[in-house]
């Protein structure tokens, strides 16, 4: 699969330039809406939770804390949801031209990492300023992209193969999608978590996959997020925990999508 991706770039970068075009030639802002549209979603949450609820994170400021979470889930979300109904929405493109079908949801999902790119650049720009320096973890966080990227492929190529044939798969998305971010701590301390639940309950929070490589973004940008949760997660779990999943998530993909490659075709056109 490497090297037919290799070997096929120049119609993966055509595909992505197509996707974006496609979603950013007609409005009047283009391309700006993907610094607009995660900042609004950001400045909303911020007034509910922060202005009217007063809610506080010792972990970090509160609006980097948010937009740490925002930005990411944002990247996560859009690339799953789209690329699960990815293989139907261009069905004709599949059955015509014969191309591997994990290019399609692969093309969606680097069209939305180009998208992330400018919300996260904003991210660490906003936290040199607010925390005058940033931490020495970021010199990781193209490691930390990549875990992201292999995780969201994994999880979309799943997806993406089971509405071909179920399309009830583009409902359960969209209803397990809000579920998951809330049960991260977006916009709550993780020391609320701590005080609500019993400590087996709280270990097993700590090591979901999802907690775990929101914190490795905040560990890349937020100087001083670490000794703030240092006592709570060790080092080794908060980096190995998100490696692992991802890695088996992403196998797990590759396998399901050769498992059924033979006949995708068969229930595309249904």
């Amino acid at each position: 699969m490497l090297k037919e991706i290799f070997r096929r770039r120049d119609l993966i970068r055509e595909l992505v330039l197509k996707d974006l075009k496609i979603r950013y030639s007609r409005p009047l802002l283009g391309f700006a809406w993907a610094f607009l549209s995660p900042l609004l979603t950001v400045a909303i949450f911020y007034v509910v939770f922060s202005v009217i609820l007063q809610v506080k994170t010792k972990e970090a400021p509160f609006l980097l804390y948010l937009m740490s979470a925002v930005f990411t889930w944002r990247f996560f979300q859009d690339s799953v949801a789209s690329s699960t109904t990815s293989l139907v929405d261009n069905k004709n493109l599949v059955l015509e031209s014969q191309l591997p079908h994990y290019l399609i949801p692969l093309s969606i999902i680097l069209a939305n990492a180009v998208n992330f790119l400018p919300s996260l650049f904003i991210l660490i720009i906003t936290s040199l300023f607010f925390l005058k320096g940033l931490p020495v973890f970021i010199v990781f966080l193209p490691v930390i992209l990549a875990v992201h990227l292999i995780l969201t492929t994994g999880i979309s190529l799943i997806s993406s193969i089971v509405y071909v044939r179920f399309r009830d798969m583009k409902y359960v998305v969209e209803a397990l999608l809000p579920i998951l971010f809330y049960l991260t701590p977006a916009f709550y301390s993780i020391y609320l978590v701590k005080d609500s639940l019993p400590p087996s309950l709280f270990n097993l929070y700590i090591y979901n996959p999802f907690v775990g490589v929101l914190f490795l973004y905040r560990l890349a940008v937020l100087r001083g997020f670490y000794p703030a949760i240092g006592e709570e997660i060790g080092l080794p779990g908060l980096i190995i925990c998100p490696l692992i999943f991802s890695a088996i998530i992403f196998l797990l993909g590759i396998r399901f999508y050769k498992r059924n490659e033979k006949n995708i075709n068969d229930h595309i056109s249904y």
